[in-house]
């Protein structure tokens, strides 16, 4: 029973970080290519329907392709160099790797069209209706 839940603790709590590390290795221009190359294509092969998983077994298929990406994602890291990997980890808990700045940018950039659009719909509302029907024509 303890397996299982370490297991799944693995599974659904280290992937998501190994899914960030494994982001920032993949901008890190010090990670070869090749590597960078093969985990790519481990992950399309996981993705795309040519690798018929038991998907007609519902949870089955899904839980396969997440033990398949967690290896993926393992494999990868492994083949990187030791101080690049240990350089991003670091940069993670610190909050300042390349993963966070593309969210902080994503979130600058959705609240940014937010207000713009929040904007327009807020003018939309405060102009009389006669004078928008007149604009309209």
């Amino acid at each position: 029973m303890m397996k299982r839940v370490r297991a799944a603790k693995r599974l659904f709590v280290d992937l998501p970080r190994s899914l960030r590390l494994a982001y920032c290795l993949m901008r890190d221009p010090r990670v070869p290519v090749y590597v960078k190359i093969a985990f790519a294509g481990a992950l399309v092969l996981i993705a795309t329907p040519l690798v018929d998983l038991p998907e007609a077994i519902p949870v089955i298929g899904e839980i396969d392709v997440l033990a398949l990406t967690a290896l993926s994602v393992r494999l990868f890291i492994a083949a990187c160099p030791r101080y690049v990997v240990e350089e991003q980890e670091r940069l993670i808990l610190e909050r300042r790797s390349r993963f966070d700045e593309d969210v902080r940018r994503g979130e600058r950039i959705a609240l940014m069209l937010y207000h713009h659009f929040r904007h327009d719909d807020e003018v939309a509302m405060t102009i009389p209706a006669d004078v928008a029907t007149r604009a309209a024509s």
